[in-house]
This record gives C-alpha cells, structure tokens and sequence, in this order.
C-alpha cells in the first residue's frame, strides 16, 4: 500500500534535490556551448633570399636570411570554424649581406601577429592580421616597428591545418618607420 509520503517528496528532499538540478544543468550548458580545443603548432623557419628592390638599389646582388622560432595557436569555434590565431616569433631575425662589399648587419625581429578570420578561414576570405613587434633595425640607417595593422585574405593551409594569408594592403601603422623603400635602406647599410 502506497502512503502519501512515498509518491511526493517532502519539504526536506526538494531543497536537496534544487543545487542537483541546477550543476547538471550548468554542466549540461558548458559542454554545449565550449569551443574545440585549440589548435597548436611550433617549428623553426631559415630562409635565404634574395632581396630584389635592395639588388635593384645597389646594382649588386644583396641577400637577407629570415631565421627563427615560431608557436601558431589557431582557435576554433564550437563547431569548429577557425575564428583567430595568435603566431609568435620571439627568436626571430634578419640578417641582410651584399657578397660582393662583405658588409652585413643582423637585426632582431621578435613579432606577434593577432589574426581573425571571416568565413571560417576558408581559402578566399578575409582576415585582419595585426603585427605588433620590431622588423627590422637597419644599422646606421632607420627602424621599422611598431603595430601594423593588414587586410588580408586566406590562400591555403599548411600540413597541420593552419591558415595561409597574404597581405592585401595595409590599414594601419603606429611605431617608427623607415624613412624610404626597404630596398634603398637595406642598399645604404650594405653598401
């Protein structure tokens, strides 16, 4: 025989029952609304080349060599769209030579580049890169830092699935800034 206590719970069980309800639910919301976890990638770049408006500059043939540590952290929504990334460069730097003066100078370049995307990242959308950091100090001859800011727009992927950008143009800058063309700089410190 059921009593009236058994089918209804008491004033004691439903204040009890209340703080349960509400972390399930709470819970319940925080896996539903989490995003996915971010994706991270690091490595180390060493590239030379030549430098094309410094050669034109000069006359001669004048080189640079990129080298450094990079971290890449791409954040995905909850249903993982790429949204923004975060790359930085805290090793980085240049080193610009002309072989045929034996002039050189090597700058450090330790840079942030902040960038959100549009669309997803997929590959012809655009994307805002903000470049914060030191590019370049040309020995003798002017610095180029600051924060830059960059319409670009997304041209593939690497390997792990992070995006590629090319800068389209430039919206903003704040910082010191070289005084003329890259190329004429570099020229004048090698020359």
């Amino acid at each position: 025989m059921r009593t009236h206590f058994s089918t209804m719970p008491t004033r004691k069980c439903r204040p009890a029952l209340f703080p349960a309800v509400i972390v399930a639910a709470l819970f319940l919301f925080q896996l539903a609304a989490s995003a996915a976890p971010p994706l991270q990638e690091t490595g180390h770049y060493d590239n030379t080349v030549l430098l094309r408006g410094a050669t034109r500059a000069c006359g001669f043939p004048v080189y640079g060599r990129f080298q450094g540590d990079f971290r890449s952290t791409v954040f995905l929504d909850r249903d993982g769209n790429i949204v923004r990334e975060v790359d930085t460069f805290p090793t980085a730097t240049v080193t610009v030579w002309a072989p045929s003066t034996g002039k050189s100078y090597t700058s450090a370049s330790p840079a942030v580049l902040h960038t959100t995307y549009t669309n997803g990242a997929a590959i012809g959308s655009t994307a805002i890169a903000t470049l914060t950091g030191l590019l370049e100090k040309i020995d003798g001859v002017d610095m180029d830092g600051g924060r830059f800011v960059f319409e670009a727009v997304v041209d593939g992927y690497d390997a792990a699935g992070v995006p590629h950008i090319t800068f389209v143009q430039e919206i903003s800058s704040v910082g010191p800034d070289l005084d003329a063309f890259i190329g004429i700089q570099r020229c004048a410190a090698v020359r």
